[in-house]
């Protein structure tokens, strides 16, 4: 199931929810907002979705210029040639007005130019004002007033009977003014292949961070010799925790190197909150142990591992902590981890009010959302809460049902681990 998130206005969100049913496998998270700036708020209530789905371009570039770049992938409904057809369309057939008197807005006026010139629309749509430099001037800021005062000035002359304006807000404001005026109609396919885009992008995301990854390890004392025992154990049981929370397996290859499996996306969490190292970083420096980790994705186990060893290779001649990833297509990524603290806040009012109302402690509550991070996909049971929290499976039970009783624990399925055992259940959880 891939978990869309739609932003866009409250008519925009029920076309999209009106046709959403058509394509299985989707699931829509609206997000309604009234005006472009509510969009900074919404973005981080969506961090549970797959997809960001946004009602037009306007919103999509206002968004990709708040994160920088998206986080996850990002798609929006085109003002393309049909929605233009179909808008000069009804107003043909409804008699609204003749198309040289209706002003109009558009992203891209080679769109309206193509389809006159093809269909020899007599008489041609004359007033038109489209911003295509929206596609290239990212750090231009976009205006409505000037849209507004176009459509404004053309009706107070007397020169237009209708506007027809590609922005909500701008419709709005038109209403408001008395000028008659309609929205460029999203047509019924374009809002279906934005939603299929949207979806393809979700599996492909998802079959991404399922990839193989390996992590080769090598430790050494002082960057040369090989560690006492003594010194070894701490470091092991740092690395078995490191790997818990990354939802993988740690194995013992040799005197003082290891081996770790997992899969890319946990990789990539580990790689944006490289707190979670500086535990055993700092134990290391007390210890003066030396940690070198070469990290490869792949989407095999032989492929992970080819790319593992290239990566540890690119550490070897470092007389510090290192870590280098090798990516699928050979590209050298070097997330070097600082040597910061981490620090489990309780200053952050979503987590509080969370945690007080699933009737948890915050650094449970905390440890849950980065579990929930870690994972490529929403999917839970019982063995991999004991696995990642370290706990006894009566305990992750409890832990389950209080998530449960606050209603955000979903069962959506069972399996069956061993052939005459008990099914387990199989949850989703969604934290609000």
């Amino acid at each position: 199931m891939i978990r869309i998130a739609v932003f866009g206005s409250e008519e925009t969100v029920s076309l999209v929810q009106q046709h959403a049913h058509q394509i299985v496998g989707i699931e829509i998270q609206p997000f309604l907002y009234h005006s472009i700036s509510d969009i900074e708020r919404l973005l981080s209530q969506a961090i549970h979705c797959d997809v960001y789905f946004f009602s037009g371009i306007l919103s999509y570039v206002h968004a990709e210029n708040l994160l920088g770049e998206f986080d996850k992938p990002a798609v929006y409904i085109e003002d393309n040639e049909l929605n233009v057809s179909l808008t000069l369309l009804t107003v043909i057939h409804h008699n609204l007005t003749a198309l040289d008197r209706i002003s109009m807005d558009l992203p891209d006026r080679k769109k309206l130019d193509i389809i006159i010139d093809q269909l020899q629309i007599m008489p041609k749509p004359t007033y038109i004002r489209d911003f295509s430099w929206i596609k290239t001037e990212r750090a231009r800021t976009f205006e409505t007033a000037p849209l507004l005062q176009f459509h404004a000035e053309l009706w107070d002359a007397g020169k237009t009977s209708l506007a027809i304006t590609s922005i909500h807000s701008v419709y709005d404001q038109l209403v408001q003014l008395g000028i008659p005026c309609m929205r460029m109609v999203d047509a019924e396919k374009t809002v279906l292949d934005a939603l299929n885009e949207a979806k393809q992008a979700g599996i492909l995301l998802k079959t991404q961070l399922s990839q193989v990854a390996v992590s080769t390890i090598s430790i050494t004392h002082d960057g040369h010799t090989e560690p006492a025992q003594e010194q070894m154990e701490p470091i092991l049981n740092g690395l078995q925790g490191i790997a818990k929370q990354m939802n993988g397996s740690l194995q013992k290859v040799g005197p003082a190197s290891f081996e770790s499996f997992s899969t890319k996306g946990s990789v990539e969490f580990l790689m944006g909150n490289s707190g979670l190292m500086a535990p055993l970083l700092k134990l290391a420096n007390e210890l003066s142990i030396v940690i070198h980790i070469g990290t490869g994705f792949g989407m095999t186990i032989v492929e992970a591992k080819k790319n593992a060893a290239i990566a540890l290779s690119f550490t070897e001649k470092e007389k510090g902590h290192y870590f280098i990833v090798v990516t699928e297509d050979k590209t050298v990524i070097n997330p070097q981890v600082e040597m910061a603290d981490q620090v489990l806040s309780t200053e952050d009012e979503r987590v509080i009010h969370l945690a007080k109302t699933a009737k948890v402690s915050v650094p449970n509550m905390i440890k849950m959302m980065q579990f929930l991070k870690s994972r490529p996909v929403n999917r839970i049971t019982s063995g991999d809460i004991v696995d990642y929290f370290g706990i006894t499976r009566r305990s992750a039970e409890r832990m389950l049902k209080k998530y449960m009783d606050a209603g955000w624990l979903k069962v959506i399925g069972e399996e069956h681990p061993h052939q005459n055992g008990r099914p387990r259940s199989v949850y989703r959880l969604d934290l609000p």
